[in-house]
């Protein structure tokens, strides 16, 4: 369903945060896949990519991201960031009522 893009460079610590709250949504499958755009890290970020097993994209940007992307929606979040609440319930009432 969600294709989840993530722009970053040496934020190992905001991503590794980002990433664990979105491990809910993808046990549910709203979360389909995690692409990390990194724009150049010096630090573990993409160690810490690997671990979660998102998409690595190497020297890139967010359009970058998102012509891999391969989810019906797209959710752009910066490192640290968490979606909060019962966000994937929102997402999946969201995706019935557009599809009809």
């Amino acid at each position: 369903m969600l294709s989840v893009l993530i722009e970053t460079m040496n934020d190992e610590e905001g991503l590794a945060r980002t990433l664990s709250s979105l491990v809910g949504a993808a046990v549910e499958g709203v979360v389909r896949e995690v692409i990390i755009c990194d724009r150049g890290s010096s630090d573990h970020t993409a160690r810490v990519a690997d671990h979660a097993g998102c998409v690595w994209l190497e020297a890139a940007d967010i359009a970058d991201g998102i012509g891999r992307a391969r989810g019906d929606w797209l959710l752009l979040l910066e490192p640290g960031a968490r979606p909060g609440g019962d966000w994937t319930e929102a997402v999946l009432a969201h995706a019935s009522h557009s599809t009809g």
